[in-house]
Formats: C-alpha cells, sequence, structure tokens
C-alpha cells in the first residue's frame, strides 16, 4: 500500500508528477483534503490507463474528495497535468 508520502518512491523521484503537478497548479491552500485529492487522482489516472484510455472529464467527475477551499477548477487542472506526465 503506497502513502502520500511513499508517492514519490514509486516513480523514483523526489516528487510524484502528480504532486509537482500541484504546485505547478498552485492548488493547496488550507491543504486539508490535498493527501486524499492526490492519491485518489492516482489511482484514477492509474485505472483509465489499465483501460488503454485517456482522462475524461466523466472520470474527473467521479473523484468526490471534498475541498474546503473550492480549487476544484485548479484540483482538475493538477490531475489533467499530472496524468500527462505520468509514465
Amino acid at each position: 500500500m503506497t502513502t502520500i508520502e511513499g508517492l514519490p518512491d514509486s516513480v523514483g523521484a523526489d516528487l510524484h508528477p502528480m504532486q509537482q503537478a500541484w504546485l505547478d497548479r498552485d492548488v493547496a491552500q488550507c491543504g486539508y483534503c490535498q493527501p486524499g485529492q492526490i492519491m485518489a487522482a492516482v489511482a484514477l489516472v492509474r485505472k483509465v490507463r489499465r483501460e488503454g484510455r485517456s482522462i475524461t472529464d466523466a472520470d474527473l467527475d467521479t473523484i468526490r474528495n471534498i475541498c474546503r477551499c473550492g480549487t476544484y477548477t485548479r484540483i482538475r487542472e493538477a490531475i489533467e497535468q499530472g496524468a500527462r506526465a505520468m509514465l
């Protein structure tokens, strides 16, 4: 089982591409939901890749983690960016 702390180890880097996307898109405000959002995003990207397809808006709609700060637009942008960077 991978935790948010172990996510970079899964790609052999200082940060996982999804974590880097979070920083690039300036997603975090309070940080309350970030670990759950990132882990859900990575799981979703891995799932759609196993299915041999790209992530869609309908896929993004399935992530139900609540963000108290309302940064959903940036979260979606970060997921799309992170998905492109994930090998």
